[in-house]
């Protein structure tokens, strides 16, 4: 099946096609995957479809009217190979549903990067249509495997959705029908996967990992930020609504940052670098490079269960950061990335690095669904089953590194 990543053809100024409001909605919808909501103008969207300004308004009353038709767009495509799927039929179900989640691959940076843009009651509807999926997904789970208790029905179907969101961030072709194949085939593990007890559920802990607070003001200051960030978005956090956080006038913050972007940054990069940290002291441990694969899963999990919020932060907000730091951050992470393709090349030398890439990032993606899902984070054995999970993902046989 071709994954269609690219907006049509637009027609020729001046002509009037019936399927004008479907192209602006494709040609949206590129627009803020590519380059996110925030930086997208209307009359970019307009220039995209040929069309003068005017007449764009004619079909949306604004750009938060668009975007709300083009999240909802992508969500009933993605979402249409659930539905379509025969009951009971795991096959069927997960070939169907990675068809339609890589015709709208882009569905996973919309929703959770741009979505937070639209009005309350708007991202509300949509979630609760994303939310009836999945509990329809637990259903067929539960119908296909009898033996599996709500828990881990529930669990595997939010990391199936999770393999489906990480095509989004996927800058990879296969041909068809490679990629298709391959998404099927992750989804199906995932599907099908044998995991440990998943525990009770039990008290979630702060973000930081602890419930004492910073002596340094600065360090409070960029704690309060990073929460307000990762919930609110960057865009709906004022410096003001940061020093109440902690106490102190909004000007005040000036004597410890610059700027709102310095905050921002600062905190993107202590995620990029505690993962450097997390990787460095792998690779002095590790027995060889399966074991050294076992444990960044294990590492990465644990990482991203005491750290959410910035884990939140490297993925929805990094559009806000300045140019230069955008581009630095990004530069790190990719390099991050193919740390763990070199490894996965040693382990499965005749895997291409195309598929390689495509299950790394479905591991990562598995991961941060999970951690910011609070009824699955807080199971005790949350841990232990999301490193198998990842193991079996990243096609190592022996998942059963112990947790230090």
């Amino acid at each position: 099946m071709p994954v269609d990543l690219e907006a049509p053809t637009p027609p020729a100024r001046g002509s009037r096609p019936r399927n004008r409001r479907e192209l602006i909605i494709a040609a949206a919808r590129e627009l803020f995957y590519r380059h996110g909501y925030a930086n997208v103008a209307m009359s970019d969207i307009a220039t995209a479809v040929s069309i003068g300004p005017s007449a764009l308004y004619r079909h949306f009353r604004g750009k938060q009217e668009l975007l709300y038709a083009v999240v909802a767009e992508a969500l009933e495509t993605c979402l249409g190979g659930l539905y379509a799927a025969r009951p009971g039929d795991l096959d069927s179900l997960v070939h169907a549903f990675a068809e339609t989640a890589l015709a709208r691959r882009e569905l996973g940076v919309l929703w959770q990067r741009e979505a937070r843009s639209l009005p309350a009651e708007h991202h509300a509807e949509l979630a609760e249509q994303l939310y009836a999926a999945r509990r329809a997904l637990v259903d067929q789970l539960s119908a296909s495997r009898r033996e599996l208790d709500s828990a881990h029905a529930e669990l595997l179907a939010w990391c199936i959705f999770g393999v489906a969101v990480s095509v989004a961030y996927q800058h990879v072709e296969l041909p068809a029908p490679d990629y298709p194949d391959l998404i099927t085939a992750l989804m199906h593990c995932v599907a099908t996967a044998q995991l440990p007890d998943l525990g009770q559920q039990v008290r979630d802990r702060p973000d930081s990992g602890q419930a004492l607070t910073h002596r340094s003001r600065r360090e409070s200051l960029l704690a309060a930020a990073t929460g307000l960030f990762a919930e609110r978005g960057y865009a709906a956090v004022s410096l003001e609504d940061t020093g109440a956080a902690v106490g102190i006038a909004g000007q005040s913050i000036y004597n410890h940052f610059s700027s709102k972007h310095e905050i921002l940054a600062m905190a993107v990069n202590r995620s990029v670098e505690r993962l450097w940290l997390d990787l460095a002291e792998v690779l002095a441990s590790a027995e060889d490079p399966a074991d050294a694969l076992r444990l960044l899963v294990l590492r990465y999990t644990q990482f991203a269960l005491a750290h959410r919020y910035l884990v939140t932060l490297t993925i929805t907000e990094t559009e806000h950061l300045p140019d230069d730091e955008r581009r630095r951050t990004r530069q790190t992470q990719r390099d991050y990335v193919e740390e763990w393709l070199h490894l996965m090349r040693s382990v499965h030398p005749a895997m291409s690095q195309a598929e390689a890439r495509v299950r790394v990032q479905a591991v990562f993606s598995i991961v941060n669904d999970v951690v910011r899902t609070p009824r699955l984070r807080t199971r005790s054995g949350i841990v232990q089953n999301v490193h198998s999970l990842g193991c079996s993902l990243l096609g190592l046989e022996n998942c059963s590194r112990p947790s230090p």
